[in-house]
């Protein structure tokens, strides 16, 4: 066999075994493609055709057709299949790893639908892989199980690519290095001047080449220094040079793969954490230098969010359009010496920052801006309470309420930390470890004869809180401590309150008790601005009469919802309460009714309707078993209910069917399905009926991440995330006017990267804020011309 034919095969069986996906680029380098567009690749493929008819076969097109009719002729000549290929390192290590992950039965169908092809022919290989194809489709415990499992991201990892990175310290660095394809991790880069390497460091997760699992798990020993490709931009996009990174709990989450694994979500077998920084722009992309603000060699402040930039609903919120935020949800982020970037995430440098304080502080500050003036529109004069005000976002957060004029009073957990935010000019403290409060900090408990109890518990903490605030309760809490924690903030909370939270640290199962008050439902409807024509999602049967069927409050919420020309689907505990409001002439307003009983009857045990939202396992102390129960809620309650009601609302800019409110009962504790289903970013969940003394409960990171709101008629819940662009712009304002004081941030290496990390996760960091150093020579440079100099004399 010719080594030509022997490289094609190898090509081909990497392909087919390792089941990743290829680039365009890829694609063209190894013939499976024939050209690549710059253009619209439709316009680019009618005009072929045009040409191959115009020509009468005579084109660039009818020369491609008659290389593959020749080549498809040569195949069907039999030849040995060459044994020793599956000796070959590479091939080897696919099929081990296969085997590993208990795809043994795939390969062993692939090997030989590719071998009976050698050894017979084209044709009767083709016939052969589709006989395979065709029993591992019906194969319960093969090809089905295989796709319900990919489409519910829990597969088995896949082999990973050839590498193209390389561990520090391999002898080929050093020639990298020598030749300046490399440069080292703290090396000068004059943008423009000095030439553009090929390799560059990063620091990483990566996936085991044998077993494909990635190295997730401590920081110390999960996160390596790597050797990467420098990657180009495209038009939208600038290239960096990254001088300085943020460290933050995004990291953390990325590395530990808790609550989810961000790799797994990716096609990516090398995951780059590091949400924002300091950077020299290295190259720009063709739009990116037709618009004109950013050239090579600026010096921006780097923000972590992207979105879909061409959405229209870009033009509402860019962070309700395709947002994430780079490095945590997309593995190329600022832990690397060169990283790609959206336009709208570089911004100007705060004249007085220093360049370590400048590349620290957008995700934390950036998150306590949206909070306070985007999602609570905080007012001068109240009072807000602000879970562990001492360090990080919760500092922050401190910081800037009391500059804006509020009343603040800060969660600590010890003497020292409560006399620093007394410095800080915080009105009153709460110390969580003393004595009076050592047993309170707990989640509501279940049962229901007990929430009086745990409820009047808290009134000592009550006391403390308007004894230090004029006898009044909180207008606002911010909250990111988890799931002890919020329950108690929202008690803190005052008639007409808002908490804001962006995070969990200590757990993600909320409860809470609610407050006393009512109203009706148009009141809540006209609260939420609900607009004619949006999807509502409502329960009926919560409180029902004596005969199980008349739900007053329920139809009250249906006929409201109708006259404010809603798409209404209306979810029923029976098929009876389901067959009753079918018939009472809602119209074409009501576009669907849903039986909890029938759909309990109809999937048996693949539904369970949740009387309350189960307790999850500690993601720390117990992380597969936590990521088994959000499994298992998202297949058994999430998903079932979801697709029923889904079917009524789906739209062609809505094709999953999310409801655009969910219209909540007291009478149940549905709140975690609704947190789900309701669509993220705009999605609202509103109740009318009094919740006091009712316990209610959610998964959190449904709420925050997705920026979901919950209004009830004396208080809200609203999940808030991270900031956009604009609001990036607004806040460096802010900074240079002096309204925003930045904390000067703990400085650790590149290399110190890994352990910083370790410190942060053991609840052990040193300090409130860390920033990575890449290149900076000294501390304390304000400017790009002080950065040059200070390069110059390096030694």
């Amino acid at each position: 066999m010719s080594t030509e034919l022997s490289h094609g095969l190898k090509q081909a069986l990497e392909i087919m075994l390792s089941g990743r996906t290829l680039t365009s680029r890829e694609a063209l380098e190894i013939g499976l493609i024939d050209e690549l567009t710059e253009h619209d690749a439709l316009s680019r493929a009618t005009e072929l055709g045009r040409e191959f008819i115009e020509r009468n076969g005579n084109s660039a097109l009818a020369q491609v057709f008659a290389a593959h009719r020749q080549s498809q002729a040569a195949q069907e000549t039999p030849r040995p299949f060459p044994e020793a290929l599956l000796q070959d390192a590479d091939i080897a290590r696919l099929i081990s790893q296969l085997e590993h992950s208990g795809r043994g039965d795939a390969v062993e169908k692939i090997l030989n639908a590719v071998r009976t092809g050698y050894e017979l022919g084209l044709t009767q290989g083709s016939t052969a892989e589709a006989a395979a194809f065709a029993e591992a489709v019906v194969d319960k415990s093969g090809g089905k199980a295989g796709i319900e499992a990919f489409l519910e991201k829990r597969s088995k990892p896949l082999p990973p690519r050839p590498w193209t990175s390389r561990p520090g310290g391999l002898p080929e660095e050093s020639e990298l290095l020598k030749s300046g394809a490399l440069l080292p991790s703290d090396a000068p880069f004059y943008a423009g001047i000095t030439r553009l390497p090929t390799y560059q460091y990063a620091m990483a997760i990566t996936r085991d080449a044998a077993t494909g699992e990635a190295s997730q798990g401590d920081p110390i020993k999960a996160e390596k220094k790597i050797i990467v490709p420098v990657p180009a931009p495209s038009p939208n996009e600038v290239l960096l040079y990254m001088l300085t990174s943020e460290v933050n709990f995004n990291d953390i989450w990325a590395i530990t793969g808790i609550p989810v694994s961000q790799v797994d979500n990716t096609d990516k077998d090398i995951y780059i954490t590091g949400s924002g920084g300091l950077a020299l722009i290295a190259a720009v992309g063709s739009e990116v230098l037709r618009e004109g603000r950013l050239k090579v060699a600026d010096m921006v402040t780097v923000y972590s969010g992207q979105s879909n930039l061409l959405s229209p609903a870009a033009g509402l919120d860019p962070m309700f359009e395709g947002f994430k935020i780079q490095g945590y949800e997309t593995g190329d982020g600022s832990h690397q010496q060169f990283m790609i970037a959206q336009a709208p995430q570089c911004h100007k440098k705060p004249q007085d920052l220093t360049l370590e304080a400048a590349g620290s502080y957008i995700l934390n500050l950036g998150t306590v801006f949206r909070a306070l003036f985007t999602t609570l529109e905080i007012q001068q004069g109240k009072r807000i309470f602000i879970e562990g005000a001492a360090t990080g976002t919760g500092m922050e957060a401190l910081k800037v309420s009391v500059k804006q004029g509020l009343h603040a009073t800060g969660l600590v957990s010890n003497a020292d930390r409560a006399a620093s935010i007394k410095a800080l000019g915080a009105m009153g403290t709460i110390n969580r470890t003393e004595k009076k409060y050592e047993t309170l900090f707990e989640k509501v408990p279940e049962k229901k004869n007990e929430w009086k109890k745990w409820e009047k518990s808290g009134e000592a903490l009550m006391k403390t809180f308007k004894q230090q605030n004029g006898g009044k309760l909180a207008d606002y809490v911010i909250s990111h401590a988890g799931e002890t924690s919020f329950p108690r903030s929202f008690q803190l909370l005052a008639a007409g309150g808002t908490l804001a939270f962006y995070g969990a640290s200590g757990g993600y199962h909320f409860t809470f008790i609610g407050k006393k008050g009512k109203a009706t439902p148009d009141e809540m409807l006209t609260r939420i601005r609900l607009r004619a024509n949006e999807a509502v999602l409502t329960y009926y049967g919560t409180s029902v009469d004596k005969s199980g069927i008349v739900d007053s409050e329920g139809l009250e919420i249906i006929e409201t919802l109708r006259e404010r020309k809603a798409r209404i689907v209306v979810v029923c505990y029976t098929n009876a309460q389901k067959e009753f409001v079918g018939s009472l002439g809602f119209g074409d307003a009501v576009k669907g009714i849903v039986s909890l009983e029938a759909l309990s009857e109809r999937l048996q045990e693949d539904f369970q309707w949740p009387q309350t939202m189960s307790p999850l396992p500690d993601p720390r102390k117990e992380t597969e078993a936590f990521k088994t129960a959000v499994q298992a809620f998202n297949d058994k309650v999430f998903k079932p209910i979801g697709g029923e009601v889904g079917k009524s609302l789906r739209s062609p800019d809505n094709p999953r069917g999310y409801p655009d409110a969910v219209f909540e009962r007291a009478g149940h504790d549905a709140l975690s399905v609704s947190a789900t289903i309701v669509k993220p970013f705009t999605g609202r969940i509103v109740y009318s009926e009094d919740l006091g003394g009712i316990r209610q409960s959610f998964y959190a990171p449904q709420v925050w991440m997705r920026q979901r709101r919950i209004y009830m008629p004396t208080a809200g819940i609203f999940g808030t995330h991270l900031c956009n662009a604009y609001e990036v712009t607004v806040m460096n304002d802010m900074i240079d006017a002096g309204i925003f004081e930045i904390t000067d941030p703990l400085v650790a290496s590149f290399e110190g990267l890994p352990q910083a990390h370790q410190e942060m996760w053991e609840n052990k960091h040193k300090a409130g804020n860390y920033v990575c150093n890449h290149a900076l020579p000294v501390l304390g440079l304000k400017t790009k011309e002080e950065l040059y100099q200070a390069w110059s004399v390096k030694k």
